[in-house]
């Protein structure tokens, strides 16, 4: 992902997207992709401190890293469900660079709109959140 810093501009369905990680370097080049991309951002190093700052916030995409000390993306997801019910209309897409078939597996049976490789390229960083949100928009 360390190309992601120097990305162009991509088309966007703009809004907020909320997203933690706990990698300064993964945040700030994640970030630089979402805002070249005309999206708001909201960047968290911890679950804790988004879930915190969701009250009030209305974000169109949520992005968890899955690996954080602390709570993981997995609880995360489960706790920011629990505590607002109505986020689930909010797309959840999980961003790690360590993931295999059993935890794709488990972000599809929690109900995640994606899974999003630390190592992809800018452009298939914000063709997927773009995917996503399109998806939502149709439904």
């Amino acid at each position: 992902m360390n190309a992601l810093s120097a990305a162009p501009l991509y088309p966007s369905l703009s809004g907020l997207v909320a997203f933690a990680d706990d990698s300064p370097s993964a945040k700030a080049a994640l970030e630089t992709v979402l805002r070249r991309a005309g999206y708001a951002v909201a960047g968290f190093d911890c679950a804790d401190d988004l879930i915190d700052s969701l009250d009030g916030m209305a974000p169109r995409a949520i992005i968890l890293d899955l690996e954080m000390p602390g709570m993981s993306g997995f609880e995360a997801f489960c706790e920011i469900r629990r505590r607002f019910p109505s986020s689930n209309d909010v797309p959840v897409l999980f961003f790690s660079a360590h993931y295999d078939a059993d935890t794709r597996a488990q972000a599809e049976a929690l109900g995640a709109a994606d899974f999003i490789s630390k190592d992809s390229s800018p452009m298939v960083v914000i063709a997927q959140l773009n995917r996503v949100l399109e998806n939502v928009l149709s439904h």
